[in-house]
């Protein structure tokens, strides 16, 4: 698995660097934002590792932009102690966030659930397209389409909405969610999942305010709804469970 390393702290870039290659990993470095772009190009890398607060570019809108050559998995560590910051850097389409300082034993943590992730979502090739009414989630190429229109997912997005289109009209647990989509048991993060069900319902609903596809189970979780056909919608809606859109 390749990874890329960045953050302008030098002395952070070269412990970790040396660390995780020790662990078996090949491992890529960069200190700015303009390096990391390179790097990114020419390497390729599996997972991105990256600080979010580079002094020479807006990290999170670098990433953005780079995913569009090469989509890589991206891990934000940062020095953010504030919810709001990790919320704002999943909602622009992290992976997982972690904060400094952390253990080493941490960091291995999160890069062995992204990975035994990335592995899972290669291993659903047979089955890597799903179909709920006028939705369609391909979560090998991690597209999803609606009414013609495609768009991109990030890897965490293409897994959590595949998990949901897989299991249409039943309630997912956040418990179910966090195993299945990062790879971790433990009680879910709410926060967490719900900064990705907002992005998704970016892409998906017509009116992201008045969802209508993927509903929020309070106190439980989240589900998808199978609406009937088109020219039946205006009689029956199913909203499983209380579903409500929070």
């Amino acid at each position: 698995m390749k990874l890329l390393v960045v953050d302008s702290d030098r002395d952070l870039v070269e412990m970790l660097t040396s660390w995780l290659k020790t662990v078996g990993y090949e491992v890529y470095r960069a200190y700015t934002g303009e390096q990391a772009r390179a790097q990114w190009v020419e390497h390729r890398p599996d997972l991105v590792i990256l600080d979010s607060a580079l002094e020479d570019v807006d990290a999170l809108a670098m990433c953005r932009d780079m995913r569009t050559k090469h989509d890589a998995l991206l891990l934000i560590a940062t020095d953010g102690k504030d919810v709001r910051d990790e919320v704002r850097c999943l909602e622009s389409g992290a992976d997982d966030y972690l904060r400094k300082p952390f253990f080493p034993s941490q960091l291995l943590a999160r890069i062995r659930a992204i990975s035994r992730r990335a592995r899972s979502t290669l291993e659903q090739r047979p089955s890597s397209i799903v179909t709920v009414g006028p939705i369609r989630v391909d979560s090998l190429h991690n597209e999803v389409t609606v009414q013609g229109k495609t768009s991109r997912l990030t890897p965490t997005e293409g897994k959590l909405l595949h998990f949901l289109a897989t299991n249409a009209n039943d309630v997912c647990t956040s418990r179910q969610i966090v195993t299945h989509v990062w790879g971790y048991g433990g009680e879910g993060d709410v926060s967490l999942i719900k900064a990705h069900i907002r992005r998704l319902r970016q892409k998906i609903e017509t009116d992201p305010a008045k969802p209508r596809y993927i509903l929020c189970v309070p106190g439980v979780g989240y589900t998808m709804v199978r609406h009937p056909a088109e020219e039946q919608e205006a009689k029956e809606v199913v909203r499983p469970l209380r579903a409500v859109s929070s």
